[in-house]
């Protein structure tokens, strides 16, 4: 497979634009100071101490349609901007939504993609500027500018989501005022990555650029056994995103957007839960470094996503805004799998903790396409009716998304002639040296599934000013879905171990097309300055869709997911908004709710989220920031939809009850430290259920991290910021997420970084 190729184009081009970088980065001095004798530079005077609002950003379009004071809303938002990813060397998403109230990490397919549970339900989709995108998508960092979480059903808005909330990433747009900032990230277990940041004008006010490139070509704290020993993990990643707004009159505003990502990176499933002699599951006392996996456990992809979005402003105040884009994913992985545990050649539910035996068997995802194309237009600005303000929201979009995904499979002959099995080996997790692949395992393909699914949808929602003290918002929106499919297998499995080929391949057609109506409710009352209440109502659904997975067919007729939420909170800004609490309690209930089991969906037919959340931000004293959040979540499995079970009053898996962060900054003013910050900070995640049976858990974790930087400056504006800090500052060890007791996600180690940013 094209993983395998050490050379492969991504390594030699990334390595000669990283040598590039640097080299660029040793001429800034020198580029500075030719901007300097521009006409046309705007200069700038380095400030020094974080303004809160670097912190604090209140400004949203992801809830309402329109930018909005999340402080003037009946419902849960928050916005992490860039300064606080660059204070926190943020690496990837997950590091960033760990300062978001009851948002956790999920496992995420080994790290090779993004998944997160908000409100304590997986997230199934991604927004980038307000467009959904696979959840598949790996955004880079580098080219956030925020981070946008709408807490709660969002169907309102966005459609098919889930009743958790959604995601909304915020990308770097062109800025008028000439930029460039180069920065160059280290790490003590090999982390190297290099970003370019450039934005300005193009000749005339009316013509902005920017571009955002990143290279990465690390190594990782995990390690893998090969035909030549033990080797680190590898990632290997370009990324390059550049946009260009183009404003041919004062009221028109277009701006192109594309983001290229080629990249490999590995799946890692982690360590391994054991039984022990009492048949109590707890995880495997190995070392941390070590992956269970093979060296070609990777996903090679490419992806593409191409946006325009065109505003035109009235001359009464009114916006519209037309948005149009497309995305494609393609990838291939490999997966030496750890599949069962074995007790003298009888699989188990797990390894057994006296002989650590483990079962991998060799399969991946061939030749994957996905394409989504999305347009989507929306009208908004105020008015008065009645003596009461309204700011109003009509919109109309269209998501068209379309897969084709073929399952292979390492097959061995079972002694009967049509009949195979999985193509296994076995490896001791106890064994310094474990058995190590020659090659990667040929790949059978067993089963292509070919679908397209497609939805429409109108929104309209108000928020009006009844009063000068009370906010009221409402919203309707009306959806049609509709998919189509082709399934076919080649291979039919007659177990959980055996597959018979199919003398011709066996196709089924479906076709599925429904609508729904949700609405929303919410009042905003100011008590007294500064302080408000708030009390909202919000549906949402999404559709369950049957698959087909290495030769397994999900049952026809999955009714889609349903949810209703109450949302009670207070929210205040005080003290000059020195001091900004946010307290919410939700009720959040959904039925239908798909699980995947044995490669089969099913529906669990009722499931509760209930809890709080605080969020919140103090400035004590110019240059001094703290921001901080906790959640609590009551998660509990209602009906289990089958009379077979028990998991009626338990805990779905993954869920913590408790979570926490705390994040602070301070930087000198003035005096001889003057340009010098320091930052602490720590995470907390509660335990967790290792499955729905809820028979062993995943252990609670803190984690601190330390940081300080230095603001250099060379000329009048330009500055050089000298960072260095330590993640996992006690060395902790800890699992971040699971999704059964062979996939358990495993926490970095005890981290020293230092990284070097020139902005001019």
């Amino acid at each position: 497979m094209g993983h395998t190729n050490k050379n492969r184009r991504l390594i030699w081009g990334g390595s000669r634009m990283l040598c590039a970088g640097i080299a660029m980065a040793a001429q800034l001095p020198a580029l500075a100071a030719e901007a300097e004798e521009s006409s046309e530079r705007i200069e700038t005077v380095a400030v020094y101490g974080t303004d809160m609002s670097n912190y604090v950003f209140d400004k949203s379009e992801a809830a309402t349609g329109f930018d909005a004071d999340t402080d003037e809303l009946p419902r849960s938002v928050q916005v992490i901007p860039e300064q606080v990813i660059l204070d926190q060397n943020a690496r990837n998403l997950n590091d960033v939504l760990r300062n978001v109230a009851g948002v956790t990490r999920a496992h995420g397919f080994g790290g090779a993609e993004d998944e997160f549970l908000i409100r304590g339900i997986a997230n199934n989709h991604l927004f980038v500027d307000g467009n959904p995108v696979s959840a598949r998508y790996q955004i880079d960092v580098s080219n956030i500018a925020q981070v946008e979480v709408v807490k709660g059903p969002a169907s309102i808005l966005h459609g098919q989501v889930s009743p958790g909330g959604i995601i909304n990433v915020v990308t770097k747009k062109p800025r008028a005022q000439n930029a460039t900032s180069v920065q160059l990230d280290l790490n003590e277990h090999g982390g190297r990555e290099l970003t370019l940041d450039s934005s300005g004008r193009l000749g005339s006010d009316r013509l902005l650029y920017r571009t955002v490139v990143a290279v990465e070509d690390s190594e990782t704290f995990r390690e893998v056994n090969t035909t030549d020993g033990t080797e680190a993990t590898s990632i290997e990643r370009l990324s390059i995103s550049p946009s260009l707004t183009w404003m041919p009159t004062e009221r028109d505003e277009v701006t192109f957007r594309i983001s290229l990502n080629d990249q490999q990176v590995p799946i890692d499933r982690g360590t391994v839960a054991v039984e022990n002699e009492n048949g109590e599951l707890e995880i495997a006392d190995i070392p941390r470094e070590r992956r269970l996996g093979s060296e070609f456990d990777i996903r090679d992809s490419r992806d593409l996503l191409v946006q325009m979005d065109y505003d035109h402003y009235f001359n009464n105040g009114w916006t519209n805004r037309f948005k149009i884009g497309a995305f494609e994913k393609k990838f291939d992985d490999y997966q030496a799998r750890p599949a069962a545990g074995l007790n003298p050649g009888l699989t188990t539910r797990a390894v057994q903790k006296n002989n650590g035996l483990l079962a991998r068997t060799h399969d991946g995802n061939l030749d994957v396409t996905e394409k989504d194309f999305f347009v989507s237009n929306s009208l908004s600005g105020t008015f008065e009716l009645g003596g009461v303000d309204n700011n109003l929201y009509v919109g109309a979009n269209y998501y068209r998304r379309g897969v084709d995904h073929t399952d292979g499979l390492a097959l061995t002959g079972a002694g009967i002639p049509g009949i195979y099995t999985y193509g296994v080996d076995v490896i001791d997790i106890y064994a310094d040296e474990q058995l190590a692949l020659a090659a990667p395992k040929t790949q059978t393909e067993i089963s292509r599934n070919d679908e397209v699914t497609q939805e429409a949808g109108l929104s309209v929602q108000n928020l009006a000013q009844l009063t000068e003290r009370l906010n009221l918002l409402a919203g309707l929106r009306y959806d049609y879905f509709e998919r189509e499919a082709e399934q076919t297998a080649y291979y039919t499995a007659l177990s959980a171990v055996a597959f018979v080929e199919n003398a011709t391949p066996e196709k089924r057609e479906e076709s599925d097309h429904n609508h729904n109506l949700s609405g929303q409710l919410g009042v905003l009352y100011e008590v007294v300055p500064g302080v408000s209440a708030y009390g909202a109502y919000s549906e949402s659904f999404q559709p369950n869709y049957t698959d087909i997975t290495a030769g397994v067919t999900s049952p026809d007729n999955l009714d889609p997911e349903k949810a209703k939420q109450v949302e009670l909170g207070i929210k205040s800004q005080l003290f000059d908004d020195r001091v900004r609490l946010s307290l919410a309690w939700y009720d959040l209930n959904r039925h239908n709710v798909a699980k995947a089991e044995n490669l089969q969906l099913r529906l669990n037919g009722e499931e509760d989220s209930r809890g709080i959340e605080l969020e919140g931000s103090v400035q004590v004293v110019d240059g001094m920031n703290l921001i901080f959040s906790y959640a609590r979540v009551d998660a509990e499995i209602i009906d289990d939809g089958e009379e077979s079970r028990d998991n009626e009053g338990n805990t779905p898996y993954g869920v913590p009850e408790d979570s926490a962060r705390l994040w602070g900054t301070y930087e000198f003013v003035d005096g001889r430290l003057r340009g010098l910050g320091l930052g602490a900070g720590a995470v907390y995640t509660g335990s967790r259920q290792g499955d729905d049976a809820n028979t062993w858990k995943l252990p609670s974790y803190t984690v601190f991290d330390l940081a300080a930087w230095y603001y250099l400056p060379v000329s009048s504006d330009s500055q050089v910021k000298l960072q260095a800090g330590i993640k996992n500052l006690t060395d902790k060890e800890y699992y971040p997420a699971n999704l059964n007791a062979f996939r358990i996600n495993v926490g970095e180690p005890r981290t020293v970084y230092a990284s070097v940013r020139y902005e001019l």
